[in-house]
């Protein structure tokens, strides 16, 4: 009898280890699924991860395009931009390209107010900037220096900053990478040519 007894304490025993390791083994698969899933849905795939190094890589990236435009587009695109730049003022000046890039305003002589059109070559700079070499003025049937006009309108005329005014040197310079153009977007010059009515421009875009 009391080996029989001992034989079923044994038997329970085994049963109890048996059930302990299968408790020990479904717990462990249990914490082991719980931590792959957690792992998996806070890292990023491959594709994820190449779409994330792509979109960033990008912000910093721009594209350019090329812009070709003609005498008539040209002064409709510059005239555009000075009339929204002059508002309020008392007095304007205009800009337009036909056989010489022209500025034309007004000044005062004698305590009139006079028009005047100073008459230009343009020239496209390495970095893409536009130099205005003076070559004649004309105000109304007074003969006046460049120099003259050029500094009155230094003085007289609310000019945005990327224009430069060098009455020394008689020049104008656009500064065209400092053009105040919305969201990022940047321009510059590649081609300016008044006999063949041929005006091109690189326009770089931000990519984000």
């Amino acid at each position: 009898m009391a080996k029989r007894s001992e034989q079923i304490k044994l038997k329970t025993k085994k049963n109890i280890n048996a059930w302990k390791i299968a408790f020990i083994v479904l717990l462990s698969l249990l914490i082991g699924t719980v931590l792959y899933l957690s792992i998996g849905a806070m890292s990023q795939s491959k594709d994820q991860k190449a779409l994330v190094t792509q979109t960033n890589s990008k912000a910093t990236k721009r594209t350019n395009l090329s812009v070709e435009m003609n005498k008539d587009q040209l002064n409709g695109t510059i005239n555009y931009y000075l009339k929204s730049i002059q508002k309020g003022q008392s007095i304007k000046y205009r800009f337009l390209v036909d056989k010489s890039a022209i500025l034309m305003g007004t000044t005062k002589v004698l305590g009139q107010d006079v028009s005047f059109t100073l008459y230009s070559d343009p020239i496209v700079t390495s970095s893409g900037d536009i130099v205005l070499k003076a070559k004649s003025v004309a105000v109304g049937a007074l003969p006046v220096p460049k120099k003259f006009i050029m500094n009155y309108v230094k003085k007289a005329y609310d000019l945005p900053s990327w224009i430069t005014i060098d009455s020394k040197n008689q020049t104008i310079v656009l500064n065209l990478k400092k053009l105040d153009i919305e969201n990022g977007i940047q321009a510059s010059a590649t081609k300016i040519d008044l006999k063949t009515n041929v005006f091109k421009f690189n326009v770089s875009i931000p990519l984000n």
